[in-house]
């Protein structure tokens, strides 16, 4: 009977164990006010009062290849919660912000 159990109680820690881990994900630095977060698969820029006037673009490195949104301008001042939406085929590993001045 007490064998019983203990084997019972290994298999239940095998279980436990095999469980998945949490999800990745991030918080990339602030570019002049800008930063990109990333979960499991994809990544979503946002801005809070930007510090310069230029173009913007959210970045994320997939397990497979990178990927982009287009470049979005915001002016001095302003904000956006959520823009630059990308997403991975199977996984993201981290996303940036680019930025280049307006032309």
């Amino acid at each position: 009977m007490v064998r019983a159990f203990a084997i019972a109680g290994l298999a239940a820690a095998a279980v436990t164990v095999a469980a998945p881990t949490a999800l990745a994900s991030g918080t990339s630095p602030k570019t002049y006010g800008c930063y990109s977060t990333w979960g499991n698969t994809g990544s979503n820029g946002h801005c809070q009062s930007v510090a310069r006037t230029g173009d913007f673009q959210n970045e994320i490195d997939c397990s497979l290849s990178g990927d982009t949104s287009i470049w979005y301008l915001f002016h001095y001042g302003n904000s956006k919660p959520s823009w630059g939406y990308v997403e991975c085929t199977f996984s993201a590993n981290k996303s940036w912000i680019n930025f280049k001045i307006d032309s």
